[in-house]
């Protein structure tokens, strides 16, 4: 994982690159830190995600099911409501209204009960 945090006249922009050895526990985790690190730092101001992702590809060229939950479900039905915009290999996203600036703490992840039936995936 590499990420890093800039500023400039339009916000916080928020580079992370996800790599071909993390999963999306390990992804979604960064990600979560990386946004709580921008908020310390530049409080409420406005946030733009920039996700790249290493790998991750299956041989039809689709993101394999861990990096297509962590744009589509992860980003999009979650964090998206913590930051302004996002850009990641699905596209340009932004959001319509205004974003939260209370981020989630990282003790929201949960893991599955055992023999509940769930794949023992963090629960957002």
């Amino acid at each position: 994982m590499t990420d890093n945090i800039r500023k400039d006249h339009d916000g916080v922009h928020l580079d992370y690159s996800v790599t071909e050895r993390q999963n999306f526990d390990q992804a979604a985790f960064g990600l979560l830190q990386l946004f709580q690190q921008a908020q310390r730092n530049y409080p409420d101001e406005p946030r733009h995600l920039h996700l790249a992702i290493e790998g991750h590809r299956l041989p039809n060229g689709a993101f394999d099911s861990d990096m297509f939950e962590l744009q589509s479900k992860f980003l999009m039905e979650f964090l998206m409501e913590y930051l302004t915009s996002a850009t990641m290999a699905f596209g340009q996203v932004r959001n319509p209204k205004p974003q939260k600036n209370v981020v989630p703490p990282l003790n929201i992840f949960q893991r599955d009960e055992p023999g509940s039936g769930g794949a023992n995936r963090l629960n957002y």
